[in-house]
């Protein structure tokens, strides 16, 4: 089995707080001893507050990753192609970049060309506000993607990076789904029917990502898995179980969110790497083992492996 997650914040909070990948207060660390390979989706967020200087904020997070890199070269695999993957095994973590909030590239598509060259592999288009891109997922005016946004998926394309419709609104997301030749993604969502949040999927989205090829990464937040949040791993399984239903088990997958979630929104039983077993614990209540091993990461890799 291989553990793959669409979606993590530590990059960026460990850029923040000028401490290594290996630090035990980050929820994933590369401290954490697992038997299992893993991939992790790295990502750079850009706060709206921060869009002014997206650009430079995302080169100096990655430039810090490539200290990291440097510094723990015997723990560390950046994932850029299918052969990367190979790579993998439980001594070693496997990190692919990623953008989440298209504000990184300040308006200029040029700077895509940066981001390709330091091995982004997926970027998201928005965050919950409006960017110069699109609509994000709490705007109360959906204006979907602007002339630069639809611009900058056909770049996405060309370059096989994969775009990301988490924190889009629902005009974006159809918009995207329209112009994109390529699979889209929801690296970190939940289902609306089960806890209705802007930031998740209703049920013609998840049938359209499913019918593109996708996949959906569901997140560990109690905010986005149920009404009360107050929720647990049963919540996930819950979503996992749904999209299941509705689209097919190839279509799902996780996306944690660690060191992304404010405290009152991670669980208690799921709140960083080392608690993954508790996770495989109760799918194999549920699920038959191919099933589990989709749904940790073969999901996910099928999507990379065919697209980047």
């Amino acid at each position: 089995m291989i553990l793959v997650d669409g979606h993590c914040d530590t990059l960026k909070e460990a850029f923040k707080r000028n401490i290594d990948l290996d630090n035990n207060c980050l929820k994933f660390n590369i401290s954490s001893k697992m038997n299992f390979p893993i991939l992790q989706m790295m990502a750079t967020y850009i706060s709206p507050e921060e869009a002014e200087n997206g650009y430079e904020i995302t080169k100096s997070v990655l430039d810090y990753f490539e200290i990291q890199k440097e510094k723990f070269g015997d723990k560390i695999i950046q994932v850029k192609s299918k052969e990367d993957i190979q790579k993998l095994m439980p001594e070693k973590y496997g990190m692919m970049l990623t953008i989440e909030n298209g504000s990184a590239i300040q308006g200029n598509l040029k700077n895509i060309d940066y981001l390709y060259q330091k091995g982004v592999k997926m970027m998201s288009i928005v965050w919950n506000e409006r960017n110069d891109l699109a609509s994000g997922a709490t705007e109360k005016i959906d204006t979907g993607l602007t002339e630069l946004g639809k611009e900058y998926i056909k770049v996405l394309n060309e370059k096989r990076i994969l775009v990301d419709v988490s924190h889009a609104s629902e005009k974006t997301f159809w918009d995207t789904a329209q112009i994109s030749n390529a699979p889209i993604v929801a690296s970190h969502s939940c289902v609306y029917n089960l806890c209705e949040h802007p930031r998740n999927l209703k049920d013609n989205q998840i049938k359209q990502i499913a019918k593109m090829n996708g996949i959906i990464g569901v997140v560990y937040s109690s905010g986005f898995l149920n009404k009360t949040e107050k929720a647990d791993i049963q919540d996930i399984i819950n979503h996992i179980r749904y999209i299941k239903k509705l689209v097919g088990i190839d279509y799902v997958g996780l996306g944690s969110d660690f060191d992304g979630l404010e405290e009152n929104h991670i669980l208690k039983r799921l709140g960083g790497l080392n608690d993954i077993n508790n996770l495989i614990y109760e799918l194999k209540k549920e699920f038959n083992n191919n099933e589990i091993e989709k749904i940790m990461g073969e999901n996910w890799l099928r999507v990379i492996g065919e697209n980047i």
